[in-house]
């Protein structure tokens, strides 16, 4: 460890647990950006992670809650913004509202329609299939469970490392209130939230509530723009003592435009008096806002060479946007007897999403009408005073038809298929108390997955001619930006450019071969396949209570990730993969009930990772293409902290420390062999593959054994305080904390330059408001120093680096009525 991490880790510790904030974990639930607690004790929190009511403090199991107060504090509007409440969770938002999640370094870019992700997203207790349907969920929110480590018997299929349930508050029986909250900032931000709570007759109530967040673009180009709304309608009846229902229905629409990024620096070809050429790198110095569409930006991509077209001046002419709708039907009866309680939630979602979007592309987008339906039934009862137990089954079922289409300049690829997956699941979970402080709970879970993928892949490949000859085409149109491959076809007949299967290009004359170029080579790639994948996954676990507010656990369980699709040649599907997670913790309150120390260790086994990314085939010629495959093994190890104080009434301190130790203990990917180096600081050597079509492809073998797993941190930590003043009939609430992450990885080439850099996020706070809350008005600075990691990047054709940034800073006013 150098000397800056170790530096880094002592202040750390000493800070989570001496001096912590962020409210976080936690943090009790308050009704304004106001003091935590009405007097000086810790509350609890109540979650509902383990499919059962209980004390968040009672629940042996690791487990994050962000309350709605740090959600306001940390600008929580989207799925992505979450990382910001947990150290343990990394979330990176993507094109078309997609959110990929990052959970201890085990996830998975899950970038389009035909992938999953590996860590499980509920909404109101649904668990929602797509990562692109997460958009418009966060207002009027009881809370959010980030559950850290495999939930495979109580959630089931991808849900390997781990769980985030997003709960909305729930309609109150014989209270009429309602708040509304609106708000104003950098980038002309707007923000409006409200709630309104009726109720009907004495045996029923009716809430809506509804949001509305929009700012105008954080890049140059204009992209990085948010306009989204959403409405959410509940009612709650319960018609006797045994039974409740509930009723909900939301809908969410998200406009705006994704960021293009930026050039972070481009890769060159440095060619010695001898040998091959070696890569180099040239950084632009480019300012993170600076977009890939700014004018600025534009000249530089028109200087790129591209090789397959024999020619530079690209240009990024394409325009990202979103157009995406969002809704779904919730229902949930509980019938209580005596010897226990019935819970049904059947459920129904759709999603029309239609987003364009650039980056390393003159233009991509995608088109998809995503359906799913669920139900789940379980009982949960005792037998006995010494036993309890739940038994369960849940079905799910989703259909998704989608075109997408991906020009790089000189490849584009038109795609249009459909999926379907079906999904069975039983489940149980037993807990003998032996003793009145002892716990033992063994959980298991039985998923079988059935899968369909039925699609073509139109690929057109742009060649001037064979690379051999180095010849120039300096006036070769570039791939249009045509809305289908038929359209592409059209375009370069009426060039006077053929379309051809075949590649028309053989030996060069000096072997004896003849060469016609340029030429636009159409490969199709088709799939009509279908897999059935099943899992038993299961949990164990000890729980001693050591006094009422102390405990320790331990637990071992296991994860399951279904396989899946990709279109990809030699590359058509990948497995499922697993983990396995060995936990120790313990769980305490002390003086009094104002300090909170919560304490996990924790030991992954994470096998077969699915691993999305651009990269090549095995076709021949290869394809650069969105993939999935299986790239190995790793190891993850690492300790947890949580620490919370009421030092006094009005005084809360609180933070959270992770220490991760992550490593690839094998990690191996290939990449074609065309007479260059592949551009990477892992270890390679060349090799062969055969092809689908039985051709050999020379390759390189890229083995990344050894490194550290992508979006994990070694060392994260959260400090935020609060202290209230009273000030007679209102008070003034100051609120501070800061985040810490150190550098990581996050694409499989482990280039130096394309590492996220270690880096501090500050955000302040002071809210004046009624004593009783009624009534406040904050003014607010995010990300106080401007700090804008670098959260991903990837080369285009022109082999320009094109990064993206984490949230700039932002700053503003927000005002809240309760009534």
């Amino acid at each position: 460890m150098n000397t800056f991490h170790r530096g880094a880790s002592l202040l750390a510790l000493g800070a989570a647990l001496m001096l912590p904030g962020a409210l976080h974990a936690q943090a009790a639930p308050v009704p304004a950006d106001a003091a935590q607690s009405e007097g000086s004790e810790l509350a609890d929190i109540v979650i509902t992670a383990q499919r059962v009511t209980q004390s968040a403090q009672k629940a042996g199991l690791p487990i994050d809650v962000v309350s709605p107060l740090e959600m306001r504090q940390q600008l929580v509007t989207r799925a992505e913004d979450l990382s910001r409440t947990s150290p343990a969770l990394a979330a990176v938002g993507g094109a078309g509202g997609t959110t990929t999640f990052y959970l201890r370094g085990v996830g998975n870019n899950t970038v389009n329609a035909y992938s999953d992700p590996a860590i499980a997203f509920n909404y109101d207790g649904v668990y929602i299939g797509r990562p692109s349907s997460t958009s418009g969920m966060f207002y009027d929110l009881a809370r959010v469970e980030v559950l850290k480590g495999p939930q495979g018997s109580l959630y089931g299929r991808n849900a390997t490392g781990g769980a985030i349930n997003v709960i909305p508050i729930k309609p109150k029986i014989g209270k009429q209130e309602g708040d509304v909250s609106v708000g104003y900032g950098n980038f002309n931000w707007i923000t409006a939230q409200g709630a309104l709570n009726l109720p009907v007759g004495e045996k029923a109530a009716f809430r809506i509530a509804g949001n509305l967040s929009s700012h105008d673009g954080f890049l140059s180009d204009g992209s990085g723009s948010q306009r989204e709304y959403g409405a959410r309608a509940q009612f709650y009846a319960e018609p006797t003592a045994q039974l409740d229902l509930r009723l909900a229905a939301d809908y969410a629409h998200q406009g705006g435009a994704s960021a293009t990024g930026y050039y972070i620096g481009s890769a060159n070809l440095t060619f010695g008096p001898s040998g091959p050429p070696s890569w180099s790198y040239t950084p632009t110095g480019f300012d993170p806002r600076q977009g890939t569409g700014d004018p600025k930006s534009q000249a530089l991509l028109a200087t790129r060479f591209l090789s397959s077209a024999g020619r530079a001046g690209a240009v990024q002419d394409g325009k990202p946007s979103n157009d995406n709708d969002y809704w779904g039907v919730t229902g949930e009866v509980n019938y209580k007897t005596d010897a226990g309680t019935l819970t049904i939630q059947p459920a129904w979602r759709e999603a029309n999403i239609d987003y364009r979007f650039t980056g390393i592309f003159r233009e991509a987008g995608s088109k998809e009408k995503d359906r799913q339906g669920s139900i789940e039934a379980r009982w949960a009862g005792k037998a006995g005073p010494s036993l309890d137990y739940l038994i369960g089954g849940m079905y799910f079922d989703e259909k998704i038809n989608a075109t997408a289409s991906y020009n790089q300049w000189t490849l584009s690829p038109y795609q249009q298929f459909s999926t379907h997956t079906k999904s069975w699941a039983g489940f149980g979970k037993l807990t003998v108390h032996p003793t009145e402080a002892l716990s033992l709970t063994a959980a298991g879970r039985y998923t079988s997955d059935s899968k369909s993928f039925n699609g073509t892949s139109n690929v057109y490949i742009l060649f001037c001619g064979n690379p051999a000859l180095g010849n120039s085409c300096p006036t070769l149109p570039l791939m249009p930006l045509a809305g289908s491959g038929a359209a592409t076809e059209s375009f370069y007949a009426s060039a006077g450019i053929p379309v051809t299967s075949v590649p028309l290009f053989v030996l060069p004359p000096a072997a004896g071969g003849s060469q016609t170029a340029p030429f636009v080579l159409k490969s199709p790639i088709v799939i009509n396949s279908s897999r059935k994948d099943d899992k038993f996954t299961y949990r164990l676990a000890a729980q001693y209570d050591l006094s009422p507010r102390n405990m320790i656990y331990a637990s071992f369980e296991t994860g399951y990730h279904s396989g899946g699709f990709s279109f990809a040649r030699g590359l058509e599907s990948y497995e499922p993969e697993t983990l396995k997670a060995y936990t120790i913790g313990s769980k305490n309150r002390f003086l009094d009930n104002k300090l909170q120390v919560n304490v996990e260790g924790f030991i992954w086994k994470y096998r077969n990772q699915q691993f999305s990314q651009f990269g090549y085939d095995l076709g021949n010629p290869p394809s650069t293409v969105l993939l999935t495959r299986n790239i190995g093994t790793s190891s993850i190890k690492g300790v947890d902290i949580d620490v919370e104080y009421q030092a006094t009434r009005n005084t809360t301190l609180s933070g959270s420390l992770q220490y991760l130790d992550t490593s690839y203990d094998s990690f191996t990917y290939f990449v074609p062999n065309q007479g260059l180096s592949p551009n990477t600081s892992c270890g390679y050597s060349p090799t062969t593959q055969t092809t689908p079509g039985g051709s050999i492809l020379a390759v390189y073998r890229i083995d990344c054994s050894g490194r550290p797993a992508f979006n994990a941190p070694e060392w994260s930590f959260t400090i935020n305080g609060q202290q209230s003043i009273p000030l007679g009939e209102t008070k003034l609430v100051l609120g501070a904390g800061t985040r810490y992450r150190s550098s990581t990885y996050s694409s499989a080439d482990y280039l130096p330059f394309l590492m996220g850099k270690a880096n501090f996020v500050t955000t302040l706070s002071a809210t004046l408001a009624q004593v009783d809350d009624r009534w406040s008005v904050t003014a607010y600075v995010f990300n106080l120093t401007d700090s804008q990691r670098l959260a991903g990047a990837t080369a285009n054709s022109g082999n320009l680096f094109v990064a993206n940034a984490e949230q700039p800073r932002t700053f503003g006013v927000r005002a809240g009525l309760r009534f």
